[in-house]
């Protein structure tokens, strides 16, 4: 029934689109012309010319994309530059991995179904190293892109690549987002944008200052110009939520002999975080002659982003071994369940974690054209980036209490559970509880790669060939992950307790306010606990460990031709991109045959693993003009993306007893290849006005499933090698995602008002109907504007339903529908000054997680509110 309305409503949206693009088309007594493709760049000012800017680039397009313009300099339409794109059809935004949960801001997306990790994101054309700043995303190694570390201030335009063709670098299945930064040349001289603004955090009820501000300059020659951008953000965040890690499965429950699960922690879970992202960009043009130009750029973000995570917890995994007073039983889980207090009974675990954490990412980039003849025009671009997520330290203290009394009963948001501590949780009582463990270390995730490439394209002036583009391109990548753990000899002592470390931190009188009836508790001190850990016991001991470490080298070269065609009603390109890949992956293991590092925590030896592949990637898209303003558009390539680096070079085992083993990685995988089909129709019926329609369809195969494969391996006690049985990731799984994408733009004639509405439908499944990480198969958009000479206000509401988000803890992790409402609005006080107000999940909405079934609940979070109020200035 639920499809069956979203059906219903698009179809409705649709008719009344047509209908009244129809209606406005006929009073204009004539076909609106295109808008001329001027020479001089336009500069956006507002948001109808951001909107006519965006619809223009993308009816010129040569293929099906998404186009989003910045509503003035320096000025993005949303404070994220993920925000913007989740307004764009088919685009998805995720605020956490599975084993993260989500946050108050979002970081990576996705495009029509994908896994995050099968897109790509450039910055002008070249990729962009990435770091996290989150422990769980750092070792994960993925190749998504984290939008973070990305400014939204220094972004002029993005372009949603979602119909490939051979001259766009490959990577992306699902689509390829290239961000494009503003350049001096084609701005007017001495212009100069700031903005400064107060951020307010409501759960965290702290006020943060905001200020960005560039300067561009050019000769009067408008030969030579230089632009320079700053930012400085600083953001308080606190996340209020349950959770439920992972389900043990108990045998013969209750003496029943059947296997049930109970919930293994259920933790009140209080996160707090300061993140400060400075930074800056520069752009230097030259250009001597018609003939030639050459653009130097550069872009440097560091996000510092320190957290504390508490969680306070039910042990349900050492409950399962006890029988139950009273519980219920639904299915295959423990709905509910009661323990007495009883001496031995761990009822009651904390683990209070401290993380001192920071993300960067910088590149240096060289573009030239040189326009050897009329007809002929060769650029080029090299450059180098880097990018790095750090955890510096960390430092995780784990006590519990037992002779405790316990319950709990699974509820749809909140889980309500009591427990049998003292009232006061700062009372000498509470704190009297017993030392568990201490873990952590130091994480850093290193991201760099050098490119270079090579294009050539020819002009011809009469016939169906009009262009002919070929080039080159080469890049040399590297991605470590390197884990320094420490061992502490207090681990064993077993003396310490949560009074040890107490300085007198509670959750605030507020926490889980807006969740439910979840109980808050006090927690230990970060500056006590490094205390503590370094002034007792001798001390941590820090040492390399293997088991979480790897490193993959990546080396790819790629070339490709290209024909545009065109006649007097349609235009099409035709080409193909040829792509080798090498690549060298670092594992870890006891059985290697040569054992290079000892240390306290054991003895392993480098597994280095060589692979190369080569993939042929065919494209053509076509685009027929059935009228001067509806466009049909159709397109197929074959498309591919690389696996994550993680499943490459996870950390692995070997039993040479019977030639078994696991893997968490497998160097000797292929990439994700897919067939890419779309099919689209867009009617321009004005400047900014516009319906359109499409169906995609991606054949993905080579996906990547966990399955048993066959591998030859040399290992101490196995000298002269043999193949092993291995369980980890694999290639043969096979996927699809198809759909249809809607999308209708229409201002309310003069008034200055207006709205944007779309939505899309996608149907992502694996070989076996199963669910694929990032998709919901519905997801819309719908903005709303207003703005005259003096104001301008935007709100905008974006929904997606529920999504698998991956495993944790071996349970599958879904979200549950989402939407949030956000806001801009400003007030111009002159043509130089205006007021701003911008505003970020205004209907305070939660974010609901589940286990397959959304009453078997998994973490329910509240990330508050975010307000921005301040001044722009514009010379």
């Amino acid at each position: 029934m639920k499809f069956k309305r979203h059906i219903l409503m698009t179809s409705a949206v649709a008719s009344l689109a047509l209908s009244l693009s129809m209606g406005a088309h006929a009073q204009d007594g004539a076909p609106a012309a295109a808008p001329a493709d001027d020479t001089q760049t336009v500069v956006v000012t507002g948001i109808r010319k951001s909107l006519q800017s965006a619809l223009r680039q993308k009816r010129n397009s040569d293929r099906v994309s998404e186009i989003i313009t910045a509503e003035d300099i320096g000025k993005f339409p949303d404070k994220n530059v993920a925000d913007s794109l989740s307004r764009a059809t088919g685009v998805n935004v995720v605020t956490g991995t599975a084993a993260a949960g989500g946050f108050g801001e979002n970081e990576h997306i996705s495009i029509r179904g994908t896994d995050p990790n099968l897109n790509l994101t450039l910055l002008d054309g070249h990729n962009m190293a990435t770091g996290d700043w989150f422990v769980l995303d750092q070792t994960s190694g993925s190749r998504s892109f984290n939008y973070t570390m990305l400014p939204s201030e220094v972004v002029g335009s993005i372009e949603v690549i979602k119909a490939s063709s051979a001259d766009v670098v490959e990577g992306g299945i699902g689509g390829t987002v290239d961000v494009h930064v503003r350049k001096p040349l084609d701005l007017p001289a001495n212009t100069f944008a700031a903005s400064a603004q107060g951020m307010y955090s409501t759960l965290a009820d702290k006020w943060n200052p905001n200020v960005s501000g560039m300067y561009s300059w050019k000769n009067e020659a408008r030969t030579f110009g230089i632009l320079f951008g700053a930012f400085y953000e600083k953001r308080a965040f606190r996340r209020d939520g349950q959770e439920i890690l992972g389900f043990t499965a108990t045998p013969d429950f209750a003496g029943t002999g059947e296997t049930k699960y109970i919930p293994s922690l259920i933790g009140s879970a209080y996160f707090t975080q300061e993140r400060i992202r400075e930074g800056g960009n520069f752009m230097a043009q030259w250009k001597p002659s018609d003939k030639l130009e050459i653009d130097f750029s550069g872009l440097y973000t560091n996000l510092k982003a320190d957290n504390e995570n508490h969680n306070f917890m039910m042990w349900g995994s050492k409950l399962s071994a006890v029988t139950p007073d009273t519980y219920t039983v639904s299915g295959d889980y423990v709905t509910s369940a009661s323990w007495s207090a009883a001496p031995g009974l761990n009822a009651i675990v904390q683990d209070d974690i401290f993380r001192k954490a920071h993300s960067n990412t910088y590149d240096l980039n060289v573009d030239f054209t040189y326009k050897a003849t009329d007809a002929l025009t060769i650029t080029g671009q090299v450059g180098y980036t880097h990018g790095e997520g750090v955890t510096d330290d960390t430092a995780a203290w784990e006590t519990y209490w037992d002779n405790t009394a316990v319950s709990y009963t699974l509820g749809n948001p909140v889980t309500t559970v009591s427990y049998g501590l003292p009232s006061d949780p700062t009372s000498a009582a509470y704190l009297n509880n017993k030392y568990s463990w201490s873990w952590g270390g130091t994480i850093s995730a290193p991201d760099e790669e050098s490119y270079a490439k090579l294009d050539a394209q020819y002009d011809f002036a009469d016939g169906v060939l009009k262009t002919l583009k070929f080039g080159v391109r080469a890049t040399d990548h590297t991605r470590e992950l390197n884990y320094l753990a420490y061992a502490w000899p207090g681990n064993s002592a077993a003396t310490a307790n949560l009074a040890s470390v107490f300085d007198g931190g509670v959750t605030p009188s507020n926490y889980a306010h807006d969740l439910g009836p979840i109980p808050g508790y006090s927690f230990a001190s970060a500056d006590a606990v490094y205390n503590y850990l370094d002034s007792n016991n001798g001390g941590r001991t820090f040492a390399f460990y293997a088991p979480q470490s790897f490193a993959v080298s990546e080396k790819t070269s790629a070339a490709y031709v290209m024909a545009k065609l065109g006649g007097e009603k349609w235009k099409a390109d035709v080409g193909v991109r040829a792509v080798e890949t090498k690549e060298e992956s670092t594992q870890y293991s006891a059985n290697a045959p040569t054992i290079t590092i000892s240390n306290i925590f054991g003895s392993w030896g480098a597994v280095v693993t060589e692979n190369n592949y080569t993939d042929i990637l065919p494209s053509a898209n076509f685009t027929y003009k059935l009228s001067d303003d509806l466009l049909l558009r159709a397109g197929a390539a074959k498309v591919m993306t690389r696996p994550s680096y993680s499943q490459l070079a996870g950390y692995f085992y070997l039993v040479d007893a019977t030639y078994t083993g696991g893997a968490g990685g497998n160097p000797n995988l292929d990439p994700y290849r897919a067939w890419q089909y779309n099919l689209a129709a867009e009617y321009y019926y004005g400047a900014d006005s516009m319906v359109s329609f499409g169906v995609f369809d991606l054949d993905i195969g080579n996906y990547i499933t966990q399955e048993q494969f066959t591998q030859f391996y040399t290992t101490q006690q196995t000298p002269q090698g043999h193949d092993f049985l291995m369980t980890g990731p694999a290639n043969g799984g096979k996927a699809t995602s198809k759909g249809y994408e809607f999308a209708w733009q229409q201002p309310f004639a003069d008034t200055g008002a207006g709205f944007i509405f779309n939505y899309t439908y996608a149907d992502s499944k694996g070989k076996d109907g199963q669910a694929i990480d990032g998709s919901s198969k519905h997801t819309y958009n719908a903005t709303v504007y207003y703005e005259n000479e003096k104001f301008s206000g935007r709100l905008a509401y974006n929904f997606r339903s529920k999504f698998k988000s991956g495993v944790d803890r071996g349970s599958a992790m879904w979200q549950d529908d989402y939407g949030t409402l956000d806001g801009s609005f400003s007030y111009n006080l002159n043509e130089h000054v205006a007021l701003t107000l911008d505003a970020q999940n205004i209907a305070h909405e939660k974010l609901y997680y589940f286990v397959g079934d959304p009453s078997i609940p998994r973490a329910y979070y509240d990330n508050g509110q975010s307000w921005y109020l301040g001044v722009r200035l514009k010379y």
